[in-house]
């Protein structure tokens, strides 16, 4: 009979948010072996009794310290030697966060650049930067801005997971034909330039 390794499961969250123009990841340093130093995500074993989904909850609760966010799984990560203290697969999850929502406290840096990693974290993020480019659309992107905004807001951020600049007409043609967004009849208050119409985002 063949000889079956005992696996452990864990969930590995890779945060996302935009700010200062650049698309940024949540990491932690660690405190212990191994890769004592080192940054990671902040990812966690699933418990007894858990589905990966409610590991992933908890863990989105203590970083965030709420359960409202989206989260999506993209990838499970198998390799044999990914943790040298035991075998362990983890399921890679994609959290995105708006900037207005970001907690005090913790860090967070350019996904391009990034230090040296712990495990095999810099592959989770960058499968996890790909699955978000190859399914960007608007239930992604809105999770990135407030209730309402300027069309010139949601190109940014597409412009940014992207990583290409679009003429500015064609892309808030584009936006309005498709039926992504709708005019709140309102405009941008309270600044120094000429005030902006605001959109949002159609159900």
């Amino acid at each position: 009979m063949p000889a079956y390794e005992r696996v452990l499961i864990a969930v590995d969250p890779v945060i996302f948010t935009i700010t200062h123009d650049h698309l940024q990841v949540l990491l932690r340093q660690r405190e212990k072996e191994p890769f004592k130093g080192k940054y990671e995500l902040p990812g966690g074993l699933v418990q007894h009794g858990e589905t990966a989904e409610l590991a992933l909850s908890r863990k989105l609760t203590e970083i965030l310290g709420t359960q409202n966010v989206f989260f999506t799984q993209f990838h499970t990560f198998t390799a044999p030697q990914r943790d040298p203290r035991a075998r362990t697969a983890s399921i890679g999850f994609i959290a995105l966060v708006s900037r207005d929502k970001i907690p005090a406290g913790e860090e967070w840096l350019s996904v391009d650049q990034l230090p040296l990693l712990a495990f095999d974290h810099k592959d989770i993020i960058t499968k996890a930067r790909a699955y978000l480019r190859q399914h960007l659309d608007a239930e992604l992107l809105r999770q990135f801005l407030p209730e309402k905004f300027p069309l010139n807001n949601l190109q940014l951020v597409h412009e940014i997971i992207m990583q290409e600049k679009y003429d500015n007409r064609n892309f808030r043609k584009k936006m309005v034909a498709a039926g992504i967004v709708e005019e709140t009849g309102e405009s941008e208050q309270n600044v120094s330039h000429r005030p902006a119409k605001l959109y949002r985002f159609k159900s």
